[in-house]
This record gives C-alpha cells, structure tokens and sequence, in this order.
C-alpha cells in the first residue's frame, strides 16, 4: 500500500513538474465564426456598385444633378433612423463644386422600412479632366443607438471642354482694293473630345462693315439664326448700321465635330460708299465662344490697302 501511495505521489509530482515545465510553449485554438452581409442587407442598408455609391461625369462649364445613394432603414427595433452624410470634400479638385443632400448636417429622417434617395449637385470649371473618388460618410443615430458607416466614395468624372476653331476658306485677306465689292467664306469647327453626346450653342459676331450672305450658310447640323446686334433694344439709328449676331445650336456626338459655313460681303454704307472707305485693317467678326464654356476661338483679320491719296 505505502508502495502504491508513494508512486501516485511520484506521478502527481511528475505531471506537475511537465505542466509547469512547458507553460511557456502551451499553445491553443478555438472556432470562430462571423456573419458578414452585403451593404444593402445592413440595418442601414445601401448599394455599391463597382465599387462606387455613384458615378456623375462633367465637363467644364456644365453641372449635372445625380442621386448619390439610397438609404433604406432596416432596423429591427422598428425605429425611425436619422442619417447625415459627410463627403470628404477635402478630395474634390479645384473647379469643381460638391454638394450632397444632408451634407451641411442637416439629417434626414427614415422610417422604419422606408428609404430614402440622396440628391448631390455637381459642377465645374476650369478643373483637371480626369476621374476624382470622394469618400463618404454616413452617420445614423436612432433612440438608443448610432452607427458611423464609411460608404463607398462619389466618383467624379470630368471631362475634357469641347474645342472650337475658324477656318478662312476663301476670300482675299491682304491688299484689298479700298470701295470695292469683296466676298468671304469662313468656316467654324466644333469638336467634342469627350465620349458622351454634347449640345452647344455657339455664338459669333460679323462686324458692321459686312452683310451675311444668308442663302449661302449653310451647317453639317443643327439650327442657326442670324440677327442685327440693337435688333429689339431700341438702340439703333439711321447713321450707323448694326453688327449682327450669329447664334448655332448643335448636338456634337461623342468623339465628333460639327461644323457651320458662313458666307459674308462687304455692304454699301449709307453714304452710298462700297465698303472698305478706308485702309488698314479689319476682322471679319470676332472669334467664335461656346455658351458655358472659357475661351474663344482664333478670329480672321483682313488688310486694306491704301490708295495715293490716303
């Protein structure tokens, strides 16, 4: 019996000596397991797609309204939730201007298993062409409870401004004969760089020196209109004839141009004279703009020669 108890010590002695002995290299492992759910299985649900709660493209010039996310409550508390969106506008670039509903935090109230669509404005001006992500942030609190949700980011797609140039293609541009009959053909080109659709409106002004031959213009597409610059504003007078105004509204496909040809003559001024009565040097009209958009095409200028007695 003693020999019996004395080697049950010895073993209790030994187990405890191992299990100290290796404490240091005791290792473990359990199961775990986590539910994951996509966005709009949430309790505050919402979709992303590709990656992006929505995508706006502008171009320079333009603006454009576009929903940036829908907001569904799910919650099971069958509560009301208030949401606040932040974008991080520090990630908007220069010449773009950003704003998104709830964004000045304002929120907005959700009832419980209804949604709700947030508007965003965007436009631009003068910014970089290129594509800009701007994260958002949703915040949602409801009694008893909140939630910080980083979202996916607003992607912002600004493209190139359309592009506009004047071509002489016919017509003498130096040492032109003063009093004498002179006829020229222009022509301007509009170009779309973008891969969308584009509707201009194109402007230009043709001098008083000159009349526009109108059964002579003629465009690849679109509408055009020709009229006296003080036609309607009660500016004009029976000395001096006016400029006219040239307005070509045209839809430029993606990728494409357009084009407007213009025909002009030199008038009879109202002292019965040809026109040019004098030398130097003249524009046929001013370089041609594009509603909305910064710049101005190149204009075309014309010299006249001076007679012996000038």
């Amino acid at each position: 019996m003693k020999a019996l108890m004395v080697l049950v010590f010895l073993m209790g002695a030994f187990l405890i000596v191992g299990s100290s002995g290796n404490f240091r290299e005791y290792s473990s492992s359990r199961a775990a397991s986590v539910m994951v759910v996509p966005h709009e299985d949430e309790y505050v649900g919402f979709n992303c797609s590709d990656g992006e709660i929505a995508s706006v493209v502008v171009s320079n010039g333009g603006e454009n309204e576009f929903d940036v996310m829908t907001l569904e409550n799910q919650l099971i508390t069958n509560e009301y939730v208030s949401i606040t969106l932040e974008p991080a506008y520090s990630y908007v670039p220069g010449g773009v201007y950003l704003d998104v509903e709830s964004g000045t935090g304002t929120p907005v109230d959700i009832a419980p298993g209804d949604s709700h669509t947030f508007g965003g404005h965007v436009a631009a001006s003068s910014a970089t062409p290129g594509e800009y992500y701007v994260p958002v942030t949703v915040y949602a609190t409801w009694e008893g409870g909140g939630a910080v949700i980083e979202s996916c980011p607003i992607k912002i797609t600004v493209l190139d401004d359309p592009m506009i140039k004047k071509v002489l293609l016919s017509g003498n541009t130096s040492d032109i004969p003063l009093k004498t009959y002179q006829e020229w053909t222009f022509q301007i080109e509009v170009s779309n760089p973008t891969n969308h659709d584009m509707n201009l409106t194109v402007r230009d002004t043709i001098p008083a020196e000159f009349n526009v031959s109108l059964s002579e213009v003629s465009a690849s597409s679109g509408t055009y209109s020709f009229w006296a610059s003080n036609q309607g504003n009660g500016n004009g007078n029976g000395n001096s004839q006016p400029a006219t105004k040239m307005k070509w509204e045209v839809l430029v496909p993606a990728g494409g141009s357009e084009h407007i040809n213009v025909t002009i003559f030199t008038r009879v001024n109202h002292g019965n004279q040809q026109e040019f009565t004098s030398c130097g040097t003249y524009s046929l009209n001013n370089g041609a703009t594009i509603d909305g958009y910064p710049g101005r095409s190149n204009g075309i200028e014309v010299s006249v020669a001076c007679s012996d007695d000038d």
